[in-house]
């Protein structure tokens, strides 16, 4: 078995709690019984490198990701199979966003860590807002470098494709949509359940080191390749 979350914030994420650093974010999940996550920091993922180095050490998996805000506001979680393909798209999001200043009274601080647990840095660069981006372009660019494309939390009422656009595109190129988990598991969902022909999918959406593993999809495959995850979704129903 493979239990996964594909969408977990750091201490980088303005609004995520200061003490999410990749060492104790690991840990939990080690302790959640996760084997691959990925950090999905909003356009951000400074914290790739030192969650990378500390994979082994914690058993976990790291997929190389990113929670990205197209032009219109709404969230994408993207992830990558390799983390040069990451740190290319990170330059384009770094180009595509406003040339401002956080502002941390009110957006919260983006705390930057090494693998070691010692705050290093401290992100200045404004990064709650949205990019230059437009949705059809976002996806054409995480899938021009083999990424996934995941619209967050889709029936949100704020960042989502349904508060933004109203609707979802079955011809969008999307590889699967996110549930929040309170919705997931109200409406009893099940992996391998679809909307509009697309997989659906849940993550904790963790923004508090407990709430890490708070949610997860769980594949009957042992397997820790990104494609292979994303293939077990596409059949089937199970947990």
């Amino acid at each position: 078995m493979t239990r996964f979350d594909f969408h977990v914030h750091t201490a980088l994420s303005a609004c995520a709690e200061d003490i999410m650093s990749p060492r104790q974010i690991l840990s939990r999940a080690r302790t959640a019984g996760l084997q691959v996550l990925a950090l999905t920091d909003h356009n951000a993922s400074a914290h790739l490198a030192p969650a990378l180095e500390l994979a082994g050490e914690f058993g976990v998996t790291v997929i190389p990701g990113i929670e990205v805000t197209s032009r219109e506001e709404v969230h994408l979680l993207a992830l990558f199979a390799a983390p040069e393909a990451l740190a290319d798209f990170q330059a384009l999001i770094d180009a595509s966003l406003p040339v401002e200043e956080n502002v941390s009274a009110v957006f919260g601080e983006q705390v930057v860590y090494n693998a070691r647990d010692e705050i290093v840095d401290v992100d200045n660069r404004l990064r709650q807002v949205g990019t230059a981006l437009g949705l059809a372009q976002l996806v054409q660019e995480i899938r021009g470098r083999q990424g996934v494309v995941i619209p967050a939390h889709v029936f949100r009422n704020r960042y989502s494709l349904i508060s933004q656009l109203g609707f979802i595109d079955p011809a969008s190129g999307f590889d699967a949509l996110e549930l929040q988990w309170r919705q997931w598991r109200r409406e009893h969902h099940r992996r391998g359940d679809r909307l509009d022909g697309f997989p659906l999918l849940t993550g904790s959406d963790a923004h508090f080191l407990e709430d890490v593993g708070r949610a997860y999809i769980e594949i009957e495959e042992t397997t820790a390749d990104l494609r292979r995850i994303m293939q077990a979704l596409q059949i089937g129903n199970g947990l």
